[in-house]
């Protein structure tokens, strides 16, 4: 008999659910929060479980790129891209979404590397904020900069990759 306590692909969540890091998982949640997705955005991949960076390689999910382009898309006001985007999304057309990654490469480049870039000063400013904190008030700082590490050492290897 075996017990799966959560995603294995996903140290972020078993370590915020149960308290412990898992240093096998395979990747990490991509940390793109969004408030309120549509379902149109939760169909095109936005789940924590799907958007992922992978440690060893830093290669990025497929969800990742679609939900960052269907953003882009949003935000531009590009109905007939956006719809078309997600049509083909949903059909399993890959040419024409392909075609449409294509097209948007460098907008879409730019929006991850700006995410990843912010988040690595981010951990790196609450690396600074835990030194010198007390372990008996703050007893789980210690696995939390091993997670913040895991997660550090996962976004470089992606931000050299989009850096490439």
């Amino acid at each position: 008999m075996s017990y799966t306590a959560g995603d294995n692909s996903n140290p972020s969540f078993l370590f915020a659910r149960y308290g412990f890091l898992d240093h096998s998982s395979p990747a990490t949640f991509c940390k793109i929060l969004i408030p309120n997705p549509s379902p149109q955005l939760i169909e095109m991949g936005y789940n924590p479980s799907r958007m992922l960076f992978y440690k060893e390689t830093g290669d990025v999910s497929q969800e990742v790129w679609d939900v960052l382009l269907y953003q882009i898309l949003e935000a531009s006001n590009n109905a007939e891209q956006l719809q078309a985007l997600y049509q083909a999304h949903m059909s399993g057309d890959e040419q024409t979404k392909q075609a449409i990654h294509d097209e948007h490469y460098g907008e879409t480049l730019t929006a991850l590397r700006n995410h990843v870039d912010s988040f690595l000063v981010q951990l790196d400013e609450l690396s600074t904020k835990a030194q010198g904190r007390d372990l008996n008030v703050h007893p789980r700082l210690p696995l939390i900069l091993q997670h913040n590490q895991f997660v550090k050492e996962t976004f470089l290897r992606v931000q050299a990759n989009l850096n490439q």
